[in-house]
């Protein structure tokens, strides 16, 4: 024991002698480099170690180009493009992710580093003077309009006229509008028109409704279904949240693919087209007649109120008092003499999104029992086709109008073409030829809700749902509730229409 213990004391001291002399150098230890917290413009950064990433999401009107970093670091420094940077109020172009290195000793991290806004595109409109739009009727013009893609880059820059639309959405907090730019042009993809609309969607608590039910249409043989995307809009340079920037029906190459009439024709073989027609309870266009037998409330959208003729009206109205003539008449439908006045496939697709939104628009009961936004456009020399789909904010894929028509048993004239055989063997056959293809909505609607998940968040801070507008039922659920139930929504009526279009007779 002796012995052991004077030769530890020499092994010691010779170590000892040997460092005194510089015969070793006493190992360094140095605590990991690593980034503990990051702000960017004062919001905290979603820090992800195991991949070392920075996410901070920052409002739409942020000035990506020049924005201010603080941060806490476990290390000796933080450096950028090989230059240090001061631990706080650094600004810095984040237009572009950026790479962070923090060093300690020899010990160094990567980080990226990612500033957004929600995903979005962004939508910038100018009024002049900043005004307000305070009407629905009148045209504001000299407003501006600039389009960034979610990268930052240059989709539109131009200048238009601007006003509310609406019926009952135009009183809600969240006001939507109709754009009418000064020159036709392409936006985000969309084919060029000067025509278009933001739908503020404010009670819809998902914001996908409509969205919804256009994949759904989209998803049919109807000619045309309105294309759309969801953005962020900034008036006179406040974020007012999300919108859906979508195109107007409108008859044009791109949209309603028919004829355009001129202006005051008379000639009898050019006035039988081309209409786009709206028939809604509201009644309150122009030019308007409310049918003899069935009393749908028909209005005229194109041609406009000053463009149509007093004989394109009289031939419209005699033509669907003819229509209804044949179809009031039971052995009349049974021989299928409704066919050359009423396109059956388009009209068998119309129900079919209809019904599976659960849309109650496609019959009402306020302000008068009828139909909400729906559209009849006759080509020259053709039918009356249904459609395009519109307005699903109301009461579309709910839950408790699962196990019920929405219309399809009382609304425009679906009960007399029930009494055909021929028409309803045709919708049996497109609905088992499609049905299985409608079912894959619920992974579109999952898709859609992810990419606006930040967004919505924003948009529902901004335009909270007070407790007493419980129209949908999900307005006080949080985002991923909401989703998952219009969803239910739509299984549950995909499964009981499934199981009762037979019974439509």
């Amino acid at each position: 024991m002796y012995l052991m213990k004077k030769i530890r004391i020499l092994f010691f001291s010779v170590l000892f002698l040997l460092a005194a002399c510089g015969g070793t150098e006493e190992p360094e230890f140095f605590a990991p480099a690593e980034i503990t917290s990051l702000t960017v413009n004062g919001k905290e950064a979603e820090l992800d170690k195991k991949d070392f990433s920075l996410v901070a999401t920052l409002p739409t009107t942020t000035d990506f180009s020049s924005v201010i970093l603080s941060f806490t670091i476990v290390g000796e420094g933080v450096f950028l493009n090989g230059e240090e940077v001061f631990r706080d109020q650094t600004r810095v172009d984040a237009t572009h992710p950026l790479t962070l290195v923090v060093k300690n000793g020899r010990s160094e991290n990567s980080y990226t580093l990612t500033v957004r806004n929600t995903g979005l595109p962004v939508v910038r409109i100018k009024t002049p003077g900043g005004r307000e739009i305070t009407s629905k009727t009148d045209w504001m013009a000299d407003a501006s309009m600039r389009i960034e893609n979610p990268d930052g880059s240059l989709d539109y820059e131009g200048t238009m006229s601007i006003r509310g639309r609406g019926n009952s959405t135009w009183n809600y907090p969240k006001k939507p509008y109709a754009l009418k730019l000064d020159s036709k042009s392409q936006i985000l993809g969309m084919p060029k028109h000067k025509r278009w609309i933001l739908l503020a969607n404010w009670k819809d608590r998902t914001l996908l409704r409509n969205d919804a039910a256009f994949w759904l249409s989209r998803h049919t043989g109807l000619a045309y279904t309105v294309r759309g995307q969801f953005v962020e809009v900034e008036f006179n340079g406040k974020h007012v949240g999300n919108y859906y920037l979508c195109e107007q029906i409108k008859i044009d190459k791109n949209r309603v693919n028919i004829e355009e009439m001129e202006a005051g024709e008379t000639d009898p073989e050019l006035i039988t087209g081309g209409y786009l027609l709206e028939l809604d309870t509201y009644y309150d266009e122009v030019n308007k007649f409310r049918s003899s037998r069935f009393l749908l409330p028909y209005q005229f959208k194109e041609p406009d109120e000053d463009a149509l003729s007093s004989a394109a009206f009289d031939y419209v109205k005699n033509y669907v008092t003819e229509l209804e003539r044949i179809l009031k008449d039971p052995e009349q439908v049974k021989a299928h003499a409704y066919e050359p006045y009423l396109d059956v496939d388009s009209a068998i697709w119309f129900m079919f999104v209809n019904e599976l939104a659960t849309n109650t628009d496609f019959f009402s009961s306020w302000p008068f029992e009828g139909p909400h936004s729906v559209y009849f456009y006759k080509p020259r020399g053709d039918k009356l086709y249904s459609g395009p789909v519109w307005d699903f904010d109301y009461h579309g894929f709910v839950p408790t109008y699962a196990k019920q028509w929405a219309g399809a048993d009382k609304t425009l004239y679906y009960p007399a073409l029930w009494g055909d055989e021929k028409f309803r063997a045709r919708m049996l056959e497109l609905w088992e030829k499609n049905k299985d293809t409608f079912r894959e909505l619920t992974d579109y609607i999952d898709q859609m809700a992810e990419k606006i998940r930040i967004s919505e968040e924003i948009n529902h801070q901004l335009w909270p749902i007070p407790a007493w507008q419980n129209e949908n039922g999900d307005e006080q659920m949080d985002f991923s509730a909401a989703v998952e139930r219009i969803k239910k929504g739509f299984t549950d009526k995909w499964t009981w229409m499934d199981a009762h279009l037979t019974d439509l007779k």
